[in-house]
């Protein structure tokens, strides 16, 4: 018991590291990030096909915005794997409508790769969050498991 508690504490202790670099990075792009006005310019919809549930569709949104500097930029969400966070759920109609008006955060550096929409925003809190979660059970779990072992190693004596 102890030893699984010290593993287990352990990994607790490393994802309290993953989560806050994750809510870190975020917070320090967002700190840095200029703000743009961006348009949805369209929905792309896309099909998914899958053995259990057949053929669905998603729509990804399309948003154009100009940057401080007067560059135009193009960006459409992502299915999830890319920067701007992922596009709509199975099914469902598209998260924005044509002409929208979407608040997007982007590096003066790098716009074109780094914009993001409230959504992926959303998203990045969220994944860092859970993390968080993650480590406390584990290191409280962690604990209490090392805490019995301790109890019962001593009992035995």
């Amino acid at each position: 018991m102890k030893i699984a508690g010290v593993i287990l504490w352990i990994i607790g202790i490393a994802l309290l590291a993953v989560g806050g670099y994750m809510l870190a990075k975020e917070k320090l792009f967002l700190l840095n990030a200029e703000q743009a006005t961006a348009i949805v310019t369209g929905n792309e919809r896309y099909t998914y096909e899958s053995n259990d549930y057949g053929t669905q569709h998603y729509y990804c949104s399309k948003f154009q915005f100009q940057t401080r500097d007067g560059q135009s930029i193009s960006i459409e969400e992502s299915d999830g794997n890319g920067d701007q966070g992922g596009c709509g759920d199975l099914d469902a109609p598209p998260d924005y409508k044509t002409g929208q008006q979407v608040l997007v955060y982007y590096d003066p550096g790098d716009p074109a790769h780094t914009a993001q929409i409230p959504k992926a925003v959303k998203l990045d809190y969220s994944g860092g969050v859970i993390v968080l979660v993650a480590s406390f059970i584990c290191i409280v779990v962690g604990l209490v498991l090392f805490w019995i072992g301790l109890v019962r190693s001593r009992r035995a004596r």
